[in-house]
């Protein structure tokens, strides 16, 4: 019975250190443009080609009761809070920088996964996907709204 345990431990260990090896570590950059008023709600995402949520990557804004006007995150993202422990920070300002470091894995790239932004400001709107990047075929793309661009390094 300890050598199936011990066998099968190893067998995990393996498995976790080749999945590790499997991942690129990213680093993805949205810059606003100026713009006069309050900071951005920004929520960074990653999506399936059907464009589901798998994995929330960042959301700037800590306030929870203003994550709704990220539209599209919000309802991919099955409008769960308790899920985003760890991944949220400060607002950001006008003509500011989010940067946001990830681990993605190999197997993602050229498979039709996106990279998304969604951003919001108090009383000047809402932008869902405001920039969408497609892994493995752009590096950056130009935004829209109050993104002037995001790249991924």
């Amino acid at each position: 019975m300890k050598h199936h345990i011990l066998a099968a431990t190893a067998c995990l260990a393996v498995l976790l250190a080749n999945a590790q090896a499997e991942a690129r570590p990213v680093t993805i950059t949205a810059q606003l443009k100026n713009y006069s008023g309050p900071r951005a709600y920004v929520s960074v995402y990653l999506t399936e080609p059907g464009g589901r949520v798998v994995d929330t990557l960042w959301v700037a804004g800590r306030k929870g009761k203003y994550y709704g006007h990220l539209r599209d995150w919000w309802r991919s993202s099955g409008r769960a809070r308790s899920n985003l422990h760890g991944v949220t920070g400060a607002s950001v300002g006008s003509g500011g920088q989010l940067r946001v470091s990830a681990d993605i894995a190999d197997n993602l790239i050229d498979a039709g996964y996106q990279v998304r932004v969604d951003t919001s400001i108090e009383d000047q709107g809402d932008y869902p996907r405001s920039a969408v990047l497609t892994l493995g075929k752009q590096t950056s793309v130009k935004g829209r709204g109050i993104v002037r661009s995001l790249s991924l390094n």
